[in-house]
């Protein structure tokens, strides 16, 4: 059975796979799944010798959930398949004094290490660190930039489109003519490291939402485009990534969509746009045409909060659009002489399509005769079906115009409508496997 791309561009429904993120994994050498983190390190004492079976507890400070590790014989520790968010780090030690670091963010496809050197204690002592500098990146050879939710909320984005962001990271131009409107047909349209335009490939928590448009093979269609609300950050890649993305040209934009925790938190927003503030574009201006209507409305809101504290938790968001854009025609409408008949001040010359002379005898062209004046339809031949059809065409607004230049010039409103939503849900079964799930229409 063959399924058109296009119908799913049309009314999309995005359902993720239920992601299984398997944590327990002991070993530094494991494959990541397409966004989430990897924090890996060493626990010694300070003289520098390793600490094998030291306890490990990484817990997300949003939902409390906690995955436990112990250091193996050389005292490594590895967590795999981390969500992109901020957390605290506990590391345990017979005779040791605890150490704990709390902010700890991990960003999108991060494979960071963290080391821990602990000092003897003589009594129960717990070493608390609350500023926690960035972690570098140090797991792998990945070039890429992250956009973090703070530029996500606080830039201004032409029609409240997260894709405008990409600009941020090096390497990324814009297409000619396009600047941040990106629209091909969803934010693709951008130039990367020398790649054509149209050609990257767009992830939604690790879920494939880009693939090539039918008929043009070396360009992507983005099949859906979250809210900017529901975003929490997201990262374009476009160097030296790993093999698992392989369906692109040269750039991969991986997003993270925002997880419910422990507490409820959400948003409600409202953006509109009205003519009143807009400014007459140039040309209408000089051919006396008014400024015309112009409104744009976005809102919505999102929600986010625990179904069961420390288990399950969700996330929702709503968005609507109401949009009236002016557009622009310039078109060729027939005259009032034409409407009659009267083509004398055509450059095409017409011809009586009933006369027809006998053909050449050297060549055999057949010569067309002319009306009875030339360019003028006998009045004989005008169809009165035909002209009540010609009539239906507007007047020349410009009936001065040259015979090469439109001749008719109005702005009117392209309305457009359009909602979407998403729901999320994840549970945590244990602290080795999660299950996220995500319906977005």
């Amino acid at each position: 059975m063959s399924i058109s791309l296009r119908s799913f561009r049309k009314s999309l429904v995005v359902a993720s796979a239920l992601l299984l993120l398997t944590l327990g994994v002991n070993s530094p050498l494991v494959a990541q799944s397409t966004y989430t983190a990897q924090l890996t390190g060493v626990v010694s004492d300070v003289s520098g010798a390793v600490i094998p079976g030291a306890k490990v507890t990484l817990t997300d400070e949003a939902t409390n959930v906690a995955s436990n590790r112990a250091t193996n014989d050389r005292g490594i520790y590895v967590f795999t398949g981390i969500r992109p968010a901020s957390y605290s780090i506990r590391v345990e030690a017979p005779n040791l004094a605890t150490q704990e670091r709390k902010n700890l963010t991990l960003a999108v496809s991060q494979q960071a290490t963290l080391n821990f050197a602990l000092s003897p204690a003589s009594f129960n002592v717990t070493v608390t660190v609350t500023e926690q500098a960035a972690l570098l990146d140090t797991g792998n050879a990945t070039l890429g930039s992250d956009v973090t939710n703070e530029y996500v909320r606080d830039i201004p984005l032409p029609n409240r489109s997260m894709f405008g962001l990409v600009f941020l990271a090096g390497g990324v131009t814009e297409t000619a003519g396009q600047g941040t409107q990106d629209s091909y047909p969803a934010g693709t349209n951008f130039v990367s490291n020398g790649q054509r335009n149209a050609t990257a490939e767009i992830r939604v928590d690790g879920a494939l939402t880009s693939a090539p448009e039918q008929g043009e093979g070396a360009t992507t269609n983005t099949y859906y485009q979250p809210s900017v609300e529901i975003v929490q950050e997201f990262k374009v890649e476009n160097n030296s990534f790993s093999s698992e993305y392989g369906n692109n040209g040269g750039t991969v934009v991986n997003i993270v969509l925002k997880e419910g925790g422990n507490k409820f938190h959400g948003s409600g927003w409202w953006f509109g746009q009205r003519s009143a503030l807009d400014a007459n574009e140039f040309f209408q201006n000089a051919q006396g045409i008014p400024k015309p209507d112009h409104a744009r409305d976005q809102y919505g809101f999102s929600l986010g909060g625990p179904i069961r504290k420390d288990k399950t938790f969700f996330f929702a968001d709503f968005e609507a659009l109401r949009q009236n854009d002016p557009l622009k025609i310039d078109a060729f409408v027939p005259t009032a002489l034409e409407r009659q008949g009267d083509f004398r001040s055509s450059l095409q010359p017409i011809f009586n399509p009933f006369i027809v002379a006998p053909p050449d005898p050297i060549n055999g062209h057949r010569l067309r005769a002319p009306f009875t004046v030339p360019n003028v339809i006998d009045a004989t031949l005008i169809d009165p079906i035909g002209q009540k059809i010609i009539n239906l065409y507007p007047q020349p607004t410009d009936p001065n115009a040259s015979l090469t230049g439109p001749n008719y010039h109005k702005s009117i409103l392209n309305k457009t409508t359009g909602h979407q939503f998403d729901i999320k849900v994840d549970h945590h079964f244990t602290d080795k496997n999660r299950l996220s799930a995500r319906y977005s229409n």
